[in-house]
């Protein structure tokens, strides 16, 4: 009889820890498996939006997810290897991986064998997931085959006419149909996003989904729907960012300075042609929100919207005027840093965190929504401790461009290391996150001590990643660059408004 109450005691003790530890578990991520649907801009400034602080272009649908949501104020590109940085952003985000271990490819960047790396909506699928993708694919065929073999209206490649992109499906693993859309990319890409949901609904699909709708706007050439040129007409244009200038000044070396981003406009750059630029650039993310919110409305529609996690966000940001540059081949906060927005099962309504983050962070933190393990080779960290407690983040990041730049960037501070021209820049980002005032070489005995320890963690951080760029290269470039008079002709995949509309002084 005593046996047998013992007994007792012991199965209610293991129910109630049991019981206790379900209770952990639904507090961690939704214990339903949710639909996820990742959004993904091109070249889109976080600071534009105005849930990151911008209130000159309205985006009501991004607005809107923000609010139901967390916004991720301080997520990051880690770098590039050359100046097409979408191409290792994308990399990085399908695999999980850093910069210094996966190729564009997605294959093993150190792996002499060049091994495929196994992806993320691979490793959904294997777990019941239903994938589907749509819009840019810049990492190759055979990865978009292995990755997606059921996508439309892929587009693959870097950049194109919004208006004349070229396209294909995947079908059962093959590349098929190949055309060029007829309209603006935005809604070629937003119609088949829908066009998947309605037929995933219809089918009574049971499985879970994962949509991958990477956009190419607002990648230039800058040509937004006429419509909504017309429609922000009235507005007056966009300012100038805090942190512009006519020319950068230093020396960033060639794989920044003579890239095509950089020669979009002559040197030193005149206000009014990036006023230009910018009034088009911001018709381009109004005109993405509509699209995006078309897709959000599909989800309400078919009664999808409390079933599914969502996540937008861009593969880095862009100069646009700041520091007298144009493009993203930087390390400065306006090309690295991300827009993020997360929403949907177990994510706070209104939150935001500013933890520092990689972008390929968001790999693991989809993964462990989704109830599957993380992606063998995995650096990603999940960010649901953050996203529901609002745990601190990382404690910092390596940041890399080609073989030019480097940055450590910690909470308050960052360390920006130029090789080339033996010069760091120091910034104080919490206090001034324009990067207006470079602390670097200052005498007081704080600050030096400051800028010693974060030199320091950069070199111990390389070393952690497998990056062996030097402190100082053994050639070293002139300090300064003048550019005054460069101007890049107009090449021909640019339509004719394009050159009329960017370069009206061409060949003057």
């Amino acid at each position: 009889m005593i046996a047998r109450r013992w007994w007792c005691v012991v199965v209610v003790v293991v129910v109630l820890c049991c019981g206790g530890l379900f209770a952990q578990q639904s507090d961690a991520v939704p214990q339903r498996r949710p639909n996820v649907l990742l959004l993904l801009a091109d070249d889109l400034r976080a600071d534009v939006l105005s849930t990151f602080g911008g209130n000159d272009f309205p985006t009501p649908n991004l607005d809107a997810l923000a609010a139901r949501g967390a916004a991720l104020s301080r997520v990051y590109c880690m770098g590039s290897r050359h100046g097409a940085v979408c191409a290792p952003s994308r990399a990085m985000l399908m695999s999980g991986r850093m910069l210094t271990r996966v190729s564009d490819q997605l294959t093993d960047a150190l792996d002499e064998q060049h091994a495929a790396v196994r992806t993320l909506p691979e490793q959904l699928r294997e777990a019941g997931y239903a994938t589907f993708a749509t819009g840019k694919w810049h990492n190759g065929d055979e990865s978009l085959r292995r990755a997606f073999p059921d996508a439309r209206a892929v587009f693959r490649g870097g950049m194109c006419d919004h208006f004349q992109v070229p396209l294909c499906d995947v079908v059962g693993g093959e590349v098929k149909n190949e055309r060029t859309g007829a309209r603006h990319s935005s809604e070629l890409f937003a119609d088949a996003a829908i066009d998947f949901l309605r037929r995933h609904h219809a089918a009574a699909d049971e499985r879970p989904f994962f949509a991958y709708v990477p956009f190419t706007a607002p990648h230039d050439p800058r040509d937004p729907p006429q419509r909504w040129r017309d429609a922000l007409a009235d507005r007056e244009p966009p300012p100038l960012p805090p942190n512009f200038r006519g020319q950068h000044g230093l020396n960033l070396g060639e794989q920044t300075m003579t890239v095509r981003d950089e020669n979009l406009l002559g040197w030193p750059r005149d206000p009014d042609e990036v006023r230009a630029q910018l009034v088009d650039y911001r018709a381009l993310v109004v005109h993405l929100d509509e699209q995006i919110g078309r897709i959000l409305g599909a989800l309400d529609e078919l009664d999808l919207r409390d079933d599914t996690l969502i996540v937008f966000t861009s593969d880095h940001g862009l100069a646009l005027g700041s520091h007298g540059l144009l493009g993203k081949q930087s390390l400065y906060e306006h090309s690295m840093r991300s827009p993020c927005i997360v929403a949907g099962p177990g994510v706070p309504d209104g939150a935001r965190r500013d933890g520092l983050t990689y972008l390929y962070d968001l790999t693991a933190t989809i993964a462990e929504a989704a109830g599957v393990e993380a992606l063998p080779g995995s650096d990603g960290r999940s960010v649901w401790p953050m996203l529901r407690e609002g745990a601190a983040g990382r404690d910092e990041l390596l940041l890399v461009y080609a073989k030019t730049q480097r940055a450590l960037l910690a909470p308050q501070w960052k360390l920006l290391r130029l090789p080339q021209i033996d010069r760091s820049l120091v910034f104080d980002v919490a206090a001034d996150p324009h990067e207006l005032h470079d602390l670097a070489g200052a005498t007081d005995g704080d600050a030096a001590a400051i800028e010693q320890s974060l030199g320091e963690r950069l070199r111990a951080a390389q070393q952690r990643c497998h990056d062996e760029l030097p402190w100082k290269t053994q050639k070293q470039l002139p300090v300064e660059l003048d550019l005054t008079g460069k101007r890049w002709p107009p090449d021909r995949w640019q339509p004719a408004w394009i050159r009329a509309r960017y370069f009206p002084k061409a060949g003057k």
